[in-house]
């Protein structure tokens, strides 16, 4: 079975139309992958620099809600640090990097967990 080339008058062969067919899904999986595969790997070195990060999983409740979501742990690990509390003595505050705001304060006594901003002056 071949077919003719209207411009040319030339036969393409099965495996010619069979060749173009496969280099244009190559072509069209890389323009779709890459982007997928680069978002992946970003999202695979997040995790990684969350888990290295300064604050403790046990702190990286940020609303003080009881909970550690996936959002708030992977932000207390990268966005976030640890420092002595200037809001209440002898506990620990959990402070912006690029502000320096703090954003919770952690306790050893009750309330252990408290948002710094129902601490600030008013």
């Amino acid at each position: 079975m071949s077919r003719t080339n209207g411009a040319s008058g030339t036969e393409l062969t099965q495996e010619a139309v069979e060749r173009a067919r496969r280099k244009t899904r190559f072509i069209a999986l890389f323009i779709l992958g890459a982007p997928v595969a680069l978002f992946l790997l970003s999202g695979l070195r997040a995790v990684q620099l969350a888990s290295a990060g300064e604050v403790p999983a046990e702190f990286r409740d940020l609303d003080c809600d009881g909970k550690v979501s996936p959002i708030e742990w992977l932000r207390g690990g990268i966005d976030f640090r640890v420092r002595p509390s200037q809001l209440a003595a002898g506990c620990q505050e959990i402070y912006a990097v690029k502000t320096g705001a703090p954003v919770v304060v952690r306790c050893p006594e009750p309330p252990i967990c408290r948002v710094a901003r129902d601490l600030l002056p008013k």
